[in-house]
Parts: structure tokens; C-alpha cells; sequence
């Protein structure tokens, strides 16, 4: 690595950490998914680069040479959670590296419908926290061919509720621990890519309540049973065991027109039940029109035994993208919601929004 471009990375990690250790409250990685990676349904572990890939594929990293600084902001309309990420993706120091540095932040305000007492519906407000700092690294093991990648992580995540006296307490173990992700990415004369993920490899948690075992309220006025009949609470883990794959097709043989076909396996939010696992099957294309790409996907999330929670999205999503010139910068710009259509048993059907703002630097050094 060329020293000037070492040290103006540095520059802009050191930037950023301290910005955003001025955050009085953070949360976790559960509450970013990328805009584009959500536009196309999460279906980009074949075509992300950049932020993209730091988030859903560290191999990606190496798809093409960039330096990005960008901000991420979502939101999750059904539990009310915002997600606030800042990443710094280089690609350009070394033809053989690629690094990534992401730092996410969730806030939750989520609500607990329960049975309570009296035989009405009761309303417990709780909130979810959490943070999530993540490292990159993708090597070209092959110029032009085969790319690895790991993704070293510390992830923290609380559930937190007030009893009927006000004290705080802990709804479910806290997770602050060390994660490790994984990613083997295949290139395809730049016309297939073929892409492997592995999600929380060391320091997967388990969901916030499962039906085999009570939700138990510590000096809250309650049912005795409150999986008889609970809503509103995450059924899924933060921060799963699971394994992704995706495959992205370039008929044209340029990055401005992609189909996308991915699929996942989470091998813990539901593994209590007779180990069942937990798939998504996800499908997105984009197409970029001058400096406009254009993206569109959805997924059918395959959750418990059953089809009564199971769950069907649609999503879409635009930008505005600027190509930085040598010795100067460029932006990426993003808007993108995905919408819940069909499945689940909750009162309303899930919205999320997102939006990114990136720069792109081309250091003429």
C-alpha cells in the first residue's frame, strides 16, 4: 500500500469514529440492510461492491476498485426502529486488497401485546439497542477470477422493558461478544458472479422469545402464559447462524444491468423447533440509466414450521450515482423501501425505508 493513500484512509476512519463517538445511544447491525441491497430484495451478494458488499458480502469488496465514505439511515415502520450506519470501503490502495470499516446503530421501540390479568389486551413498550462495529478484508486470491473475504465484528444487543415500579430490566441475555463473517465470491469473464456467505460463524445469539419456552415479565402485571398469545416482539435473532448464496447475471457484460437470485439459511431463530430452518429466496435486478439506476426485487421468508408466519416482500428503490474522476470526487445517492404484502399475524404489514448518501474519492496519487 502507497503511504498517501494509507494515511488518507486512516484520516477518514479516525474522522468518523469520532463523529460518531459523540452518539449519546446506538444499536445494532439488524437495523441496516443498505439501501440498494433492500431495494433488490437482498439479493446482492453477486453484484454488491463498495458499502454494499461491507454489509451483505465482504467479498464483493473486490468486484471493482472504489474508496467510499457514505452514511446509511432505516427505518422499520412495523417496530419502530431506526438504524444509523457509517462505512469507509477502499479498494484502491492494493490490486490484491480491499478493506472495509462499517459502524451501525440501531434504536428500537418495539411494543409486547400480551394477555394480561384482567383478560384484555395489554401493551408493554420495550426498547432495543444495540451497535455493531465491523472490519472487511477481501483478497484476490485469483486476479479476475476467485476473491475471500472475512469480516471480524464486535456486536452488542439488549432488550430492555420497565416494570411497575420503573427499574430497567433485561427481557432476554444481553449479546456483547465477538463475530466472525465469511464470504468465497466467483467472477465469470464479468458476465456470472457466483458468491458464498457465512453470517455470525463465531457469536450468533438466539431470538428474543421462542414458542417452546415462556416469555417470563420479572414484577409485571401479566398472564401466567404469555406465549399464548404474544405480538409485537422480534421473532427473529439479531444475530443468526446462517449461511447466504447468491448468483448474479450481467447480459450485457457491464455492472449497469444485473439479475440477482439469492437464497438463505438461518440455522438459529428457529433451530429450538426440531431444528427447522429458516429460508429466504430472494430475486433483484437493477439497471442503471445514465447516472440513474433503477432496482427492483422482493423475498418470500420461509420462517417456522408452517406457513402461518411466513412472509412475502416486494421492494424497490432509485439512486443517483456520479463516477469520481481522477484526482477528484463523486456521490452515490440512494432511496429505497421494501413493503411486506403478504403472511405473519401482525396488525399491520412491515414497511422499511432507507437511504444512503455516499462520496467517492479518486486520490490522484
Amino acid at each position: 500500500m502507497r503511504p498517501g493513500r494509507v494515511g488518507g484512509l486512516g484520516t477518514a476512519v479516525i474522522a468518523i469514529s469520532l463523529s460518531l463517538g459523540l452518539s449519546a445511544e446506538a444499536q445494532a447491525g439488524p437495523g441496516i440492510d443498505g439501501t440498494r441491497n433492500l431495494s433488490m430484495g437482498n439479493a446482492t451478494r453477486g453484484s454488491a461492491t463498495g458499502t454494499s458488499a461491507a454489509i451483505i458480502n465482504p467479498a464483493g469488496l473486490s468486484y471493482s476498485r472504489q474508496f467510499a465514505i457514505e452514511p446509511v439511515y432505516q427505518y422499520d415502520v412495523q417496530t419502530r426502529t431506526h438504524g444509523l450506519g457509517a462505512f469507509i470501503t477502499d479498494s484502491l490502495n492494493s490490486p490484491r486488497f480491499a478493506l472495509g470499516l462499517g459502524y451501525i446503530f440501531t434504536r428500537g421501540d418495539p411494543s409486547l401485546l400480551y394477555d394480561g390479568d384482567s383478560g384484555e389486551r395489554e401493551e408493554l413498550s420495550m426498547v432495543h439497542f444495540g451497535h455493531e462495529v465491523g472490519l472487511s478484508i477481501s483478497v484476490v486470491a485469483v486476479p479476475n477470477w476467485l476473491y475471500i473475504a472475512l469480516k471480524p465484528k464486535w456486536q452488542y444487543a439488549s432488550l430492555r422493558y420497565l416494570d411497575d415500579d420503573g427499574v430497567a430490566r433485561d427481557f432476554n441475555r444481553k449479546l456483547n461478544t465477538f463475530g466472525l463473517d465469511a464470504a468465497v465470491a466467483l467472477n465469470f469473464r464479468d458476465f456470472v458472479h457466483l458468491s458464498v456467505v457465512g453470517y455470525n460463524l463465531i457469536g450468533p445469539n438466539d431470538p428474543a422469545w421462542t414458542e417452546d419456552e415462556p416469555v417470563e415479565l420479572e414484577n409485571v402485571s401479566a398472564a401466567d402464559d404469555l406465549n399464548a398469545n404474544p405480538e409485537g416482539l422480534r421473532r427473529i435473532a439479531d444475530y443468526p447462524r446462517s449461511l447466504g448464496h447468491g448468483l448474479a447475471v450481467f447480459p450485457l457484460g457491464r455492472p449497469n444491468f444485473s439479475l440477482n437470485l439469492d437464497a438463505t439459511y438461518d440455522f438459529t431463530s428457529y433451530w429450538a423447533q426440531d431444528k427447522w430452518t429458516r429460508i429466504t429466496v430472494n430475486a433483484g435486478g437493477e439497471f442503471v440509466a445514465g447516472p440513474v439506476p433503477i432496482r427492483v426485487g422482493g423475498w418470500w421468508d420461509r420462517r417456522g414450521p408452517g406457513p402461518d408466519d411466513d412472509r412475502g416482500y416486494v421492494s424497490a428503490g432509485l439512486g443517483y450515482i456520479k463516477p469520481a474522476p481522477m484526482g477528484g470526487a463523486g456521490v452515490d445517492i440512494g432511496v429505497g423501501f421494501a413493503q411486506q404484502v403478504t403472511g405473519g399475524t401482525q396488525a399491520k404489514l412491515d414497511t422499511v425505508f432507507s437511504i444512503n448518501i455516499g462520496i467517492r474519492l479518486r486520490p490522484d496519487i
